[in-house]
């Protein structure tokens, strides 16, 4: 069984302090903003796994109640964020100011020069390079179909870039006919950035519903090629073949990652069913009759499918199957369940309703940098503003564990949560809550140390496109 590690694997996200509490160690670092205020950033990283490392912002005068600092990409030791500081009418229309904060030995952060037009942070990625520079890339897409712009800023030169890529080798036809509902897997949306690295400084653009574009960013006449992903099949066959609808952005059911040189993707088959809630109406009344009755969606079960793909090739061929694991059929430890019970993400037997691990409202699965496993935010209701963190090892079907992640403070506020390294570059004695001596194998041991999980953080609307259904 997969065993999650402190310092293999942590889950980031930002937070963000107008002048108070910030709290200060030996990865602090600041720099000054355009406008020349303070900005200071530090990481929390607890030993517990699923507990959040936590990037926290402080910079005075800045909302971040409205708008918390946002991690758009992080690569080893270095994380690209942004935040929202204005308008700066003289040099950039941009609101936003973008940031370098690496750990290594001596903490630094930079102010990255404004981006040029159509900048959007999905569509940007991290490359590190050489012995200590870095690369913020990226690719804007353009009128004509097979040409994007590439926007690049490298630490060696210190200023902004831009180039006209084509891309040369498209990814193979679709092997199974498109309807009407699935029409949007016939363009390119990114979704997601991920790093490769190699000589040529590889770097892919994700479209989770479609394929990926591969460039390598620091050649100096750059080109694109295509790589299919792993068709959702649950979506396109449903509906007596007319296929679920499909649109925006595919996070919420799938997810990507790059581990040891491999892709990693991961697929959510959410199985979703209809019960009959009646409810009084909003206004008094004493009589019976004017009681309505309404469907209500229920979570029937969930699956998560899993590939790797190690040639990276325009052939749909290059995916294998890795493993299929069925909450329904998931094996639940004793510690894992108990604390699950505890915290309410499971009801105990002969309860009324009775909720199962397939009850859950899961979302943006994450392939972890361990071994087989996959990290899904949780929650007991649609909707419902408090989020989990659960953890499956997909090989062997089995759960590692569940946090309490994060609450929403207000709906609709964005935060991207993925698994890292960058732990491994913090020294141990700079972590909050340290675990245990002992029990470094078995953090379910260690929920006194669980201090961050009455922390509310924002977490991400979940927007559910294109589920199968059962009536």
């Amino acid at each position: 069984m997969a065993r999650i590690s402190p310092t293999d694997c942590v889950l980031l996200h930002a937070n963000g302090f107008d002048g108070t509490n910030f709290p200060w160690n030996s990865t602090t670092a600041l720099a000054l903003t355009s406008q020349g205020c303070s900005i200071g950033a530090t990481l929390s990283c607890p030993e517990r796994p699923l507990l959040p490392t936590i990037l926290f912002v402080e910079c005075h005068g800045v909302d971040f109640i409205n708008e918390p600092p946002r991690i758009i990409r992080a690569v080893e030791d270095t994380i690209l964020f942004s935040v929202l500081i204005g308008p700066r009418p003289v040099v950039s229309p941009c609101k936003y100011e973008y940031f370098i904060y690496r750990v290594g030995d001596v903490p630094t952060l930079q102010l990255l020069p404004p981006p040029l037009d159509n900048f959007i942070d999905e569509d940007a990625g991290l490359l590190l390079h050489g012995d200590s520079e870095f690369m913020v890339a990226s690719l804007v897409s353009t009128r004509k179909f097979d040409f994007y712009e590439l926007h690049r800023f490298d630490s060696r030169t210190g200023v902004w870039s831009q180039v006209v890529v084509r891309l040369v080798e498209p990814q193979m036809s679709f092997p199974f006919r498109i309807t009407r509902n699935s029409s949007r897997l016939g363009y390119h949306l990114t979704s997601a950035v991920i790093t490769i690295g190699g000589e040529g400084g590889r770097m892919g653009w994700v479209d989770l519903w479609r394929g990926i574009l591969i460039c390598d960013v620091l050649d100096s006449e750059p080109e694109l090629r295509g790589v299919p992903l792993p068709l959702p099949m649950d979506l396109l066959t449903c509906n007596n073949g007319r296929g679920a609808e499909i649109g925006g952005y595919a996070n919420p059911i799938r997810g990507i990652a790059v581990v040891g040189q491999c892709l990693r993707f991961v697929h959510l088959e959410a199985i979703i069913s209809t019960a009959s809630r009646t409810t009084l109406p909003t206004y008094s009344s004493d009589s019976d009759e004017e009681t309505e009755t309404f469907p209500d969606r229920v979570m029937s079960d969930w699956v998560i499918h899993t590939w790797s793909n190690s040639k990276m090739t325009a052939s749909w061929e290059d995916w294998i199957v890795d493993c299929k694991a069925r909450a329904s059929h998931a094996t639940i430890p004793r510690k894992v369940m108990a604390k699950m019970l505890n915290s309410g993400l499971l009801s105990p037997e002969g309860a009324n309703p009775v909720r199962a691990l397939g009850n859950l409202w899961v979302s943006h699965p994450a392939p972890g940098t361990d071994d087989g496993v996959v990290y899904l935010l949780a929650r007991l209701k649609f909707e419902d503003p408090r989020a989990f963190i659960i953890a499956l090892d997909t090989r062997e079907n089995t759960l590692l564990g569940s946090a309490n992640f994060a609450t929403e403070k207000k709906r609709g506020a964005g935060i991207m949560y993925f698994p890292s390294n960058i732990s491994k570059y913090i020294d141990p004695e700079d972590r909050s809550f340290p675990i245990s001596k002992g029990v470094e194998d078995n953090y379910e041991e260690s929920s006194l140390n669980e201090g961050t999980e009455s922390v509310e953080f924002p977490t991400e609307k979940i927007i559910y496109s294109g589920l199968k259904c059962c009536w």
